[in-house]
């Protein structure tokens, strides 16, 4: 039998569901229905309400009479009307996936939910069926993490700043001074004997390199380069002094952003960058890591892509990499933005952060390449 498609011009039928189910088991779905601790609704195929249960009248605020009286965009007025139709018309192929909306209760306040929908066809008319679930508490557990992660990050921040202050104002300048006393006995004529020139000139080279240490130890706990040149130059010149650190071909791909992020955004982003090298070097035994940062409208996409030996993804739970991934998707969730990881054994690594930004104004991003 041909199903006639949903059509929100049709009007609501007055008459109970025509052969929907017998009248023993109509009562005890109800019964069944009232006992659920979530909403239950069906509807016509122009969205009017035609069954709800207890929950429904508790979760929303209104009368049974009320609720059969309204339609599905009454409760749900910021789902739009052509969305819905749209999604119960590819219902047909099964239950659609749970989306989040916000539902209107009576006295006015809209409250979180969780709405699942599923088509039922009967006798060629189309109804809905739908499961709406209060996520209030929820909601509020997610902003008590989201707010946890974000002061815990900021904490971070700033013990980085204070370790990179400690290490540039006392062991460095301790280093340097060592460096310069030594340099000088090197200097001076009979200081030194012959036979010890050769272990001096070691010390001094070793000296040369904790100095180098240190100073790429302050970079990286605090990114002076970030807060002088902006992201792009920034992660530019991180990319570059990576690669030659550990021996590998670096590509880095960055545009001029037409208007620039905020400090926030600036720092979780070159952050994120700064933990996958560190998992590259770590872990992908790489040969060329590609870090892009492109604009596309009104996003702003992140890509840090190795050629090195890959893993699975499920796999990666606990220990150093688990730890640096879950850091990486809370500072993507602060900005708001989609944070994915793909990856297979010898296939190399993407970490791939796409965050939303406001549109261009009127202005043209070119994309400037470089390889090192």
């Amino acid at each position: 039998m041909a199903t006639r498609p949903l059509d929100p011009a049709v009007s609501r039928p007055s008459a109970p569901l025509p052969g929907l189910v017998a009248p023993l088991d109509l009562e005890v779905f109800r019964r069944m229905a009232d006992m659920s601790n979530e909403a239950f609704f069906l509807t016509d195929a122009a969205a009017h309400l035609r069954y709800v249960n207890e929950r429904a009248l508790t979760l929303t605020g209104y009368a049974r009479e009320q609720l059969l009286a309204m339609t599905l965009f009454d409760l749900e007025p910021e789902l739009p009307r052509s969305r819905l139709f749209a999604m119960l018309d590819a219902a047909v192929r099964g239950p659609m996936p749970p989306f989040e909306a916000r539902t209107l209760r009576r006295d006015g306040a809209s409250i979180p939910t969780e709405v699942s929908l599923a088509r039922i066809d009967v006798g060629g008319d189309a109804y809905l069926f739908g499961v709406v679930r209060d996520i209030s508490e929820r909601k509020r557990i997610e902003a008590v993490q989201r707010s946890f992660a974000r002061r815990m990050l900021e904490n971070l921040e700033a013990e980085r700043q204070r370790v990179a202050r400690e290490l540039h104002d006392d062991v460095g300048q301790a280093v340097a001074t060592v460096g310069v006393l030594l340099h000088t006995l090197a200097q001076t004529p009979g200081a030194v004997a012959d036979g010890m020139r050769p272990a001096l000139s070691t010390t001094l080279a070793t000296i040369g390199g904790m100095t180098e240490s240190v100073a790429r130890l302050c970079r990286e706990y605090h990114p002076a380069e970030l807060l002088g040149l902006g992201l792009e130059d920034g992660l530019r010149a991180y990319v570059r002094e990576f690669a030659r650190r550990h021996g590998l071909a670096a590509r880095v791909s960055t545009p001029p952003l037409a208007e620039p992020l905020d400090d926030e955004r600036e720092l979780h982003l070159y952050r994120i960058a700064q933990e996958a090298l560190a998992n590259v070097a770590r872990h992908a035994r790489a040969r060329e890591v590609a870090v892009r940062l492109a604009r596309r409208g009104s996003r702003l996409l992140l890509t840090i892509h190795d050629d090195g030996i890959g893993f699975t993804p499920a796999g990666t739970e606990g220990g150093a990499r688990g730890l640096g991934l879950a850091t990486m998707r809370e500072r993507a969730e602060i900005m708001g933005a989609a944070f994915a990881i793909r990856s297979r054994p010898r296939r190399g690594t993407e970490v791939r952060v796409v965050v939303p930004i406001a549109p261009a104004r009127g202005i043209g991003v070119a994309t400037r390449a470089a390889a090192t």
